[in-house]
């Protein structure tokens, strides 16, 4: 398993968690809502994919 694929899994781990949930949800129903709560997921996951890798890198070291 990749550093890729260990992160998505954690990012889907984490999305089944009401909390998270909560802020990741759109504030409506319009369509720059869900663009919006769109662009936050995806900064979650890079986040998540960014400290995996980071981590990585100095086991490596």
């Amino acid at each position: 398993m990749d550093i890729r694929e260990i992160a998505k899994e954690l990012a889907v781990a984490c999305l089944s968690h009401e909390n998270v949930v909560a802020y990741l949800r759109p504030r409506g129903t319009e369509k720059n809502h869900a663009a919006e709560a769109g662009e936050r997921v995806g900064e979650f996951y890079n986040a998540i994919w960014r400290a995996l890798r980071q981590e990585s890198s100095t086991l490596t070291e």
